[in-house]
């Protein structure tokens, strides 16, 4: 990527934005997305969508970081053989030898005791995925970010009130009597 303040995205290529939806949490906040020749460039909150109104925390703004990080793992590795657990000494791997690893250890647990595998993934959009692979596999040991996040939150809102907020819109203050917050920062939608 270009140092901004040494060149112009306009001079550098094609430039578009595209009115996206943030998920680097459970809000889903409006988004515009600058991109250069197909390149995030730029975050920012979106000023006509419902939710949000343009209003973005420091997290969604610096989403571009997933794509860019220089954390960002884009290979498999594998622990070296004269490393301990812990030391974070690792090999790059083929994505064909990290299947052949995985379909080994797996097939060996699903054959023994499918039980005997648990599986957690990140953010609630993976929970229906995470679920099928679990239920397909044998095991009912799995679980996501949002079953401690966001789903305690959504059953006492159902069993209240009738709904969720991210499954109704947001509470309806206009014409609310009463309302009170408990548990949460007043500038976080949720």
């Amino acid at each position: 990527m270009l140092d901004p303040t040494e060149y112009n995205d306009q001079d550098m290529g094609r430039v578009e934005v595209k009115n996206t939806t943030c998920y680097m949490c459970a809000c889903r906040c409006g988004i515009r997305v600058t991109l250069r020749d197909g390149e995030v460039r730029h975050i920012e909150g979106n000023p006509e969508h419902p939710l949000n109104k343009g209003v973005i925390c420091a997290k969604g703004a610096s989403g571009i970081m997933k794509q860019y990080s220089p954390a960002r793992l884009t290979k498999p590795l594998l622990r070296r053989a004269d490393a301990e657990r812990g030391e974070s000494k690792f090999e790059e791997i083929s994505w064909d030898r990290a299947f052949d690893i995985m379909e080994e250890r797996l097939g060996k647990i699903r054959k023994e005791d499918p039980k005997k595998f648990a599986l957690f993934t990140g953010r609630d959009q993976m929970q229906a995925l995470t679920g099928m692979f679990a239920k397909q596999f044998g095991t009912p040991n799995y679980a996501a970010h949002g079953g401690f996040c966001s789903v305690n939150m959504a059953a006492g809102l159902i069993y209240t009130i009738g709904g969720s907020f991210w499954e109704f819109g947001g509470p309806d203050l206009e014409r609310a009597k009463l309302f009170i917050m408990i548990g949460t920062a007043e500038d976080h939608h949720s």
